[in-house]
Parts: C-alpha cells; structure tokens; sequence
C-alpha cells in the first residue's frame, strides 16, 4: 500500500507545485496515527476517505443525516460513479451511530490495482464529482473538484506516518478501524 500511495503523491506533485492554486472541495486532517479526507455536498452528504498508520486498507464513509432509514450492519449494494473516471460497484455496511454527520455506508479498499490494471485509488484520484447510487437510483451526487491534489495530500499524509516512527504512531490510542465489506 506505501508504494502505491508514494507512487501516486510522487506522479501529482510536479503538476500540483506548477499550478496555479486551484479550488478544492476536499479538506485533509490528521490525527494521531491516522489521515483523513473529507468533502460535503450541498444536500448534507458527507464523504470520508481515511488511512490508518500500519493498515493496508482504507476506509471510505459516505453519510448524510437524512439517512435514518439505513438498518445498522445491513450490507447495502451501492455503485459510485466517479466523473471523468470509471463507476466502482460496492458493498457497504450500513453505520447508524458514528457522529454528527448523520448515518452512512462504510466500506474498505486497497491502493493496489485490480486485476484489469484500474483501481478504486486511481478512480477517485481522477474525480471530479461523485455520482451515488443505490439499487438503480440517484442517492445523491457531489462535487469533487482538486481529487488529484487531495489524494497526493493524503499519500504524503500516509507516507509521513509509515516512515516516521513518531511519538503518535507509538502512543496511538485510537481504536482500530470499524470492519466493514471491502472493494
């Protein structure tokens, strides 16, 4: 996963260091021990992308506070089209008590790339907006515009927590990741 993450941060900074600063619908924060992306739509819909320190996968968190209909642990099947990339096809585990966000579907995935060369990263990396849809039908979609530098971000993110054997990684008290279906 590291590989994959600095291969990805290490192709993005040229472009991002010789381009003008550009809008971005992402936010990246860190925590001890981990890194997370975070980008809202106008309807209330939250996304979360997030790597914990020594995992090889990363958790992705789609929630919205209207969502009180979702039955927590209930796999749902849902497909995320990725503008100017390809839709990925999901299992997400339904998640009703997690924060002020509302409920969601969670679920995980790896950096690496699949068996036809493309991968869930690369897709998301490549977005500039975010299509959800749940059994045929429009859940909600969102803007996602500066994916490329916000993924790079979160690489170097990650890359700084593998690398660096520091107090937070070694004094980390944050629970383990929630489990959930994986991409």
């Amino acid at each position: 996963m590291l590989r994959r993450l600095a291969t990805l941060a290490l192709l993005t900074a040229p472009a991002a260091s010789l381009a003008q600063p550009a809008r971005s619908d992402w936010d990246l924060a860190r925590t001890p021990g981990s890194c997370m992306l975070h980008a809202a739509s106008a309807q209330g819909t939250v996304v979360s992308v997030w790597g914990f320190a020594g995992q090889a996968r990363l958790g992705f968190l789609i929630q919205n506070r209207q969502w009180d209909g979702l039955r927590e642990g209930e796999s749902y099947e849902l497909e995320l089209g990725f503008t100017g990339a390809r839709a990925w096809p999901v299992q997400a585990t339904a998640k009703r008590e997690l924060d002020s966000d509302g409920p969601g579907y969670f679920f995980t995935f790896t950096p690496d790339e699949g068996e036809d060369g493309s991968s869930f990263l690369d897709s998301l990396a490549s977005a500039r907006g975010l299509n959800i849809s749940r059994d045929g039908d429009s859940v909600d979609s969102l803007p996602l515009a500066g994916s490329r530098e916000a993924v790079a971000a979160l690489a170097t993110c990650m890359s700084e927590l593998w690398t660096s054997p520091s107090e937070e990684i070694v004094e980390k008290t944050d629970p383990a990741p929630p489990s959930g279906p994986t991409v």
